[in-house]
């Protein structure tokens, strides 16, 4: 089998097994193991590390997406001196996300104004960024559909 047959038969299998990003990235690859002389081996490991981080991108997006948060925030972006109230030590370490492993939940209660759906988006990030399935909803929200 010639050279061209065989890499357009690669591009092929890559193209069905779905692989996409590691089929897009495939020339580059072959082309920056010929220039670096890399091993069959790493070579591979650089195309499924492409299409692994693609992958993952995809997922984190999906869970994102399904976890309808209202806004962007981070647990970086509260301001933790603006609201003296809130305990930080306490929201670090709901942020390790210790109560999901350990099935606990977690229930911010307080008036408003004091960033309640702030602290659950970003712990909500957190957890989606972490791996997991999230879904935000208000006390109103939730009420509403019992």
């Amino acid at each position: 089998m010639s050279e061209a047959r065989r890499y357009q038969q690669l591009k092929a299998h890559l193209s069905y097994l779905k692989l996409a990003d590691a089929a897009d990235a495939l020339p580059r690859i072959l082309d920056a193991a010929r220039a670096e002389n890399l091993s069959v081996t790493a070579a591979l490991e650089r195309l499924l590390e492409i299409e692994v981080n693609a992958t993952e991108a995809r997922r984190l997006a999906s869970r994102l997406r399904f976890a309808c948060l209202p806004n962007p925030h981070t647990l970086a972006d509260f301001d933790f001196s603006a609201q003296p109230g809130v305990d930080e030590p306490l929201v670090r370490d709901l942020a390790t996300l210790r109560f999901v492993d350990d099935a606990a939940n977690a229930l911010l209660v307080g008036p408003p104004g004091v960033g309640k759906t702030m602290l659950a988006t970003a712990l909500a990030r957190a957890a989606a960024e972490a791996g997991h399935r999230v879904h935000f909803t208000t006390a109103a929200d939730l009420a509403a559909r019992c």
